[in-house]
């Protein structure tokens, strides 16, 4: 416990010094233009959200409650789809959705592409769950191959509650969800 607390101490010392050190908060030293909508092919007449680009800037994953999905629920037919262009000045192309095997009857939703592009993290109602929403991941060899079965990323991760929104770090080693299992600060937390 000594060993935590100390830990604790100094990574807490370690940030004043950084800020101190650095004359205060980190600060971007860029500024965002204009808010542009995509409008189509990305944007359809219904819910379009959750975007996720990959690294290259060439794929948008992103999910979608329009027709020509695989969903069965209430929320039918909430779906991945994802966009892909040539070079990063192109125009997106018209949105696909995945199909099967990653989407399902059940809701699909919250896209995450790793950093090498093989790995898909999303997350699902469909059987086989620890609960309400848990987080799921699809795989392929090489970026041109076709996605795998989702597997379930277990108790590790998932809980009886709802996770969600499953974001992966650029190295891979760190994974973030929101979750509303028991033992968080609030409501909806970020585990």
């Amino acid at each position: 416990m000594k060993w935590v607390a100390s830990s604790k101490v100094s990574l807490v010392l370690f940030a004043i010094f950084g800020i101190v050190v650095s004359g205060g908060p980190a600060k971007a030293d860029f500024t965002f233009g204009e808010p542009t909508n995509l409008g189509i092919p990305i944007n359809s007449g219904n819910y379009d959200a959750g975007p996720s680009i990959s690294s290259d800037g060439l794929s948008l994953f992103f999910y979608s409650l329009r027709s020509g999905g695989f969903g069965g629920s209430m929320w039918e037919p909430l779906d991945l789809w994802v966009s892909t262009r040539e070079t990063t000045t192109d125009d997106w192309g018209i949105a696909t959705v995945l199909g099967v095997p990653v989407n399902s009857s059940a809701m699909d939703g919250t896209p995450c592409i790793s950093s090498d592009g093989l790995s898909l993290f999303f997350d699902s109602w469909r059987p086989g769950g620890s609960g309400g929403s848990d987080a799921w991941m699809t795989t392929r060899a090489t970026i041109s191959d076709p996605w795998g079965t989702p597997v379930n990323l277990g108790i590790a991760v998932n809980s009886p509650a709802s996770d969600i929104g499953s974001c992966i770090s650029a190295d891979g080693l760190e994974l973030f969800f929101g979750s509303d299992r028991t033992g968080g600060s609030g409501d909806w937390d970020i585990w």
